[in-house]
């Protein structure tokens, strides 16, 4: 493949990767002179009609996605039997590699790391994208720590491998989701789960089921329980546990439910090392490790105020020395668990939170001891972008310290517009529409694909004001054969010639303009539409003429000059023959 010059544009430099279903080269861009991948699937996959036509699909709507943490898709193509993706050039290596290179990293490194990835899947799946491969093999690391998700697209195409002996498949089980491995239905929370894994990995060092034989992890993912992580910083917070444990859990009610929930209490975590899920023992508890019991409760209860956290010690000790004297008898441990509940929880007013920003929001509930997670993002044109718009539970209502309260956001406001040209118009509409714009869509016949935005209004890079219209031109994917036909060149023309060049074309004469009456000698000076554009068979072509006869009133002048001087030296000038003037 090295020197080869795919599609007539890419020249392939050198291999880069390899994988299960395709090889990776780094290759040059000959027409725009700039460096990208190209992935060419391998020559035994390319069989089958089926597989073809779910790779192209999939690999048209991961070119719908624009985010600063996914790897761009610029084309999509086939020579000579090879089926190729051509994709940004990262100049970085695999997250793997990073992470067997600096072996357990920092939580908060991962943390970050995670985010970026559960940013990249928020964008996917809100265009109903799942990755379905999400694994540190496909996650890019540049050196300035940016984080490039690759193989959106081609992963759904490859599913049906998912348990081969490849070593590239191998490496997928370790982290496939329990509803995979058992061949169920796979949606988002699928995805959350493998990234999941992969922040397991990077806090631990290790996957967390691993054995010789990819079937066996399939089922290890399916029924075993992860061990608790042990990151190389012995103070690892609580928090983190949880969030990792929820993140992995085998049911798919019990994971979060979307990004946007993984993101916030990475965020919360990041901003503060003693936050802890307000469900988190669900997920994750220390009851049978005292030292780390001792730190649950001074995590859990860290806004408490002095007296309370004392009245809690001394009621959790209580409760202790009754579990000692009186062993099984949990009737008395339940009764004491209870008194304890009593004195300890607390109920607060909930604040007011609509029209604040997400930081406001925090920072209020922190002061009063409460959490807060953004449940779900809307568009809301009435309400000010990134702001409040609802909250559960509601302004003034009671609810226990330590609460946690569910936000619903009115999305922020896009700041410019993007270059649409190119990409499928119902993305870029559903995109529009969520940022609070209306879109009018107008089709035009074009050789361009079917549903392929050809032109924008406003052009991208202008800030439209709120609740402005976006109008996107969109191919009809029109294919030129015997019902359609290009419109000649007729400026310039005399009014006789234009005519006879219609007809050649397949077309007809439509409205004439800019004299009474017109002669043969006529030019034309403007033609209705633009030379060049594919119309239908027997379209109108209306004209504009310039009157060249001269009228009654005009004196009599003698000339040797033929009429049809101008006619015939436009004929000479197109290379067209005179036989109808023969």
């Amino acid at each position: 493949m090295i020197k080869t010059i795919l599609g007539g544009r890419y020249e392939i430099l050198e291999e880069i990767g390899k994988g299960g279903m395709a090889y990776v080269y780094k290759a040059r861009c000959v027409l725009l002179n700039r460096i990208v991948a190209v992935k060419v699937l391998r020559d035994d996959l390319e069989g089958g009609d089926e597989f073809l036509k779910r790779f192209n699909t999939e690999a048209q709507a991961a070119a719908s996605l624009t985010h600063q943490n996914i790897v761009s898709i610029f084309d999509v193509g086939e020579d000579n039997g090879k089926h190729y993706i051509v994709m940004e050039y990262v100049d970085g290596i695999t997250l793997k590699e990073y992470i067997l290179k600096n072996g357990q990293l920092d939580y908060k490194e991962a943390l970050n790391i995670t985010y970026q990835i559960a940013d990249a899947l928020q964008a996917a799946h809100e265009k109903n994208i799942v990755h379905r491969d999400i694994k540190p093999h496909n996650i890019l690391i540049t050196e300035d720590k940016t984080i490039k998700v690759a193989d959106f697209g081609i992963a759904r195409s490859g599913t049906g491998h998912t348990l081969s002996t490849d070593n590239d498949i191998l490496g997928s089980v370790h982290y496939i989701s329990p509803e995979q491995a058992k061949g169920e239905y796979v949606d988002n929370r699928s995805d959350l789960y493998s990234l999941g894994i992969a922040l397991y990995e990077m806090i631990s060092g290790k996957v967390p089921f691993d054995a010789d034989s990819p079937v066996t992890v399939a089922m290890m993912q399916i029924k075993d329980t992860a061990a608790p992580l042990l990151g190389g910083d012995s103070n690892l917070p609580l928090g983190v546990q949880q969030i990792v444990f929820k993140a992995i859990s085998k049911e798919t009610e019990q994971r979060y439910q979307n990004a946007l929930e993984f993101k916030n209490d990475i965020l919360n975590l990041i901003d503060n090392p003693h936050y802890t899920l307000a469900d988190g023992k669900k997920y994750y508890n220390f009851s049978s490790q005292g030292e780390q019991e001792l730190y649950e409760e001074h995590s859990s209860h860290s806004q408490l105020s002095s007296p309370k956290k004392t009245l809690t010690i001394f009621l959790a000790a209580l409760t202790a020395f009754l579990v000692v004297g009186i062993g099984c008898v949990v009737a008395n441990v339940n009764i004491f668990s209870a008194i304890s509940s009593i004195f300890t929880s607390a109920e607060y007013i909930v604040p007011d939170l609509s029209g604040k920003t997400y930081d406001e929001a925090r920072s209020i509930c922190e002061d009063l001891g409460f959490s807060v997670v953004v449940q779900k993002e809307i568009s809301d044109s009435s309400e000010k972008p990134g702001t409040v718009i609802s909250q559960e539970p509601y302004a003034n209502e009671e609810a226990e310290e330590g609460a946690t309260i569910k936000l619903t956001m009115n999305k922020a406001a896009k700041s410019t517009l993007d270059d649409y040209t190119g990409k499928l118009y119902k993305n870029v509409q559903d995109e529009l529409e969520d940022a609070g714009y209306f879109v009018d869509i107008i089709f035009e016949e074009s050789k361009k694909d079917e549903d392929i935005v050809l032109r924008q209004s406003p052009a991208s890079g202008t800030k439209p004001k709120k609740n402005s219209t976006i109008t996107l031109y969109v191919s009809a994917g029109i294919v030129e054969d015997d019902n359609y036909k290009t419109v000649p060149t007729l400026m310039g023309k005399t009014y006789s010639k234009c005519v006879s060049m219609l007809s050649a074309s397949g077309l007809s004469l439509g409205t004439v303009t800019g004299a009474d009456s017109v002669h043969d000698d006529d030019v034309v000076v403007h033609q209705a539409i633009p030379a060049g554009s594919l119309v239908k068979k027997d379209a109108a072509v209306a004209i504009t003429v310039e009157c060249s006869h001269k009228t009654d009133d005009e004196p009599d002048s003698q000339t040797n000059e033929p009429t049809n001087s101008d006619d015939n030296e436009n004929n000479l000038q197109d290379g067209e023959s005179q036989d109808n003037e023969n």
